[in-house]
């Protein structure tokens, strides 16, 4: 009797069980298989998707190379600055890039990367703002608010901010994060178009290129003053 009594206990409970092991699976939560982009944000806007598709045609056609132009030099837009021997010259991945660099890693660290963006005039958004937004890509490594270290420079005769941002880094909306990283950008005020230089890579990699990433705003010519 006792078998049986087992036998019918167990068939009883059997949908349960299999129901258990079904939810467990739909909840458990599968690890993301590549990084997102990490482009400088774009301000958003209420035109169409056809508008939108024109936009980034008209722009790729007006700003950005899809190979290196010459490997001696780092050239966007109107500019150039002697490309330091680590920078390696990648494919931009964002039809906004007009320049992208990889910056030699340091120790067992990520290499750091450097994205060129320019914005048509009057275009890009508020700089106060942008700081807000890129502040909100950062936590401190103990999970509170960061600070952004905000300094004036000129580069190329034309004012410019630079904006560095530390901790750690959560990209937009991205579901991994990671330590001690650092963004650094560099906004040129251009009359043609505000441009952006961001820095983006472990905190590490981004102090070891200190002196080439000085180096390379101090020596930012115009193309035809050379």
């Amino acid at each position: 009797m006792a078998r049986k009594e087992t036998f019918i206990l167990f068939i009883l409970l059997s949908p349960f069980i299999i129901g258990c092991e079904n939810s467990s699976e739909k909840n458990a939560v599968s690890s993301p298989t590549s990084e997102p982009e990490l482009p400088v944000e774009l301000a958003s806007s209420n035109s169409s998707f056809l508008d939108k598709q024109r936009e980034k045609i008209d722009h790729e056609a007006k700003y950005q190379p899809r190979f290196e132009i010459d490997s001696r030099w780092i050239i966007f837009s109107k500019f150039k600055s002697p490309r330091p021997t680590t920078w390696i010259w990648t494919t931009p991945k964002s039809n906004m890039r007009i320049a992208n660099y990889t910056l030699e890693a340091a120790a067992e660290n990520d290499v750091a990367e450097l994205s060129v963006i320019q914005f048509d005039k009057n275009e890009g958004g508020d700089l106060s703002k942008n700081i807000e937004r890129w502040k909100k890509h950062f936590r401190s490594n103990e999970g509170g608010p960061v600070r952004a270290i905000i300094s004036e420079t000129i580069v190329a005769g034309l004012p410019t901010t630079v904006v560095e941002i530390s901790g750690e880094y959560m990209g937009m909306g991205a579901s991994w994060h990671r330590y001690n990283y650092t963004m650094r950008i560099a906004l040129i005020e251009f009359e043609e178009g505000n441009i952006f230089l961001k820095l983006l890579g472990p905190t590490e990699t981004i102090s070891l290129h200190q002196n080439e990433w000085n180096s390379f705003l101090d020596s930012i010519t115009f193309i035809e003053e050379n």
